[in-house]
């Protein structure tokens, strides 16, 4: 594995830490990380080799943006189905915010596996 990673991987995890620290609780959603992290891991279970070979990383990859992206459904159709008399202003900004988790929490899960992977093949 490339020594490269052992910087790259703490900056990347920093940098985005700092990016979001002063809203951090915003970030923070459980059923969001459940979707994504069970579409990781079943995807991730199709691969062969290894549990951390390229295979089962580049499925984990995909299956956490797969999974992302259906989440973001799930949550786009739960905010129609429940759009009543009360006023938008009061519910649809947070509820937005949630249904965008799942992406972002799948997109960074991808690209950490991307950056292991990436790491391997530069040997």
């Amino acid at each position: 594995m490339n020594k490269g990673i052992l910087i790259a991987l703490p900056l990347f995890l920093f940098l985005n830490y700092m990016a979001v620290s002063q809203n951090l609780p915003d970030f923070m959603d459980t059923a969001s990380m459940l979707i994504v992290l069970g579409g990781m891991v079943s995807f991730a279970l199709c691969g062969s080799g290894g549990w951390f070979s390229d295979s089962r990383l580049t499925n984990a990859a995909e299956g956490a943006v797969i999974a992302g992206l259906l989440g973001a459904l799930y949550g786009s159709v739960m905010i129609l189905g429940n759009i009543d008399e009360r006023s938008l202003q009061e519910w649809i900004g947070p509820a937005c915010a949630v249904m965008a988790l799942t992406v972002v929490y799948g997109y960074f899960i991808k690209a950490l596996c991307r950056m292991v992977i990436l790491s391997r093949a530069a040997d």
